[in-house]
């Protein structure tokens, strides 16, 4: 989306959060655009190490649904705009906010706000999931996190890659994700990373 524009250059293209941190920025960018949910190193926490050196680039930060609590802990965070994974949106944020032209950014945030129902349905679809997830797909889903690709995985489960690779596939299509990294998004959103489980 950002390369359709010529005047855009993306300087740095980071697969989880801990590679955003590590970078050395060399030149003073334009604008972050931080997923929230992102795997090894969450985006919140990305976004509050940027900010503790950098206060004056604006950060684009997404997720598929409205959060009421990140709402909340985001708005405290300078120049920050939370806004839904959309392209055009993204896009509408950096013209009206990053390069100057218009874009009611507040009257959006209202908006999104008031979709109670598309989020009370997603939250009731994670809810579902979590309750069927056993043990083993959990340990799974927080090798996932961790980094681990589906042979070190197999490694330490001692299992052949072929078998956690079918897992994992049954895994995200039980749990109705689409790839390994939705997977990765789903057990940061629900706090199993850090669950004892």
């Amino acid at each position: 989306m950002l390369t359709e524009n010529p005047f855009y250059i993306i300087l740095n293209d980071c697969n989880n959060g801990h590679e955003l941190i590590s970078r050395n920025y060399r030149r003073q960018e334009d604008v972050f655009i931080v997923e929230l949910f992102m795997p090894v190193l969450s985006g919140l926490e990305a976004i509050k190490y940027i900010r503790k050196s950098n206060t004056e680039t604006p950060i684009i930060t997404y997720s598929g649904t409205y959060q009421e609590d990140m709402a909340e802990i985001l708005s405290k965070i300078p120049n920050l705009y939370y806004c839904q994974k959309k392209s055009n949106i993204i896009k509408d944020i950096i013209k009206g906010k990053v390069t100057g032209e218009n874009f009611d950014y507040e009257s959006y945030s209202k908006q999104w706000e008031q979709q109670p129902l598309a989020v009370m349905e997603y939250m009731e679809r994670q809810k579902k999931s979590q309750e069927e997830l056993s043990p083993t797909e959990i340990q799974l889903m927080k090798f996932c996190y961790e980094g681990f690709s589906n042979k070190e995985i197999a490694e330490k489960l001692n299992l052949s890659t072929r078998t956690i690779d079918t897992y994992i596939n049954r895994l995200t299509e039980k749990l109705g994700l689409k790839t390994k990294l939705h997977l990765i998004r789903f057990c940061v959103e629900n706090g199993y990373y850090n669950s004892s489980m």
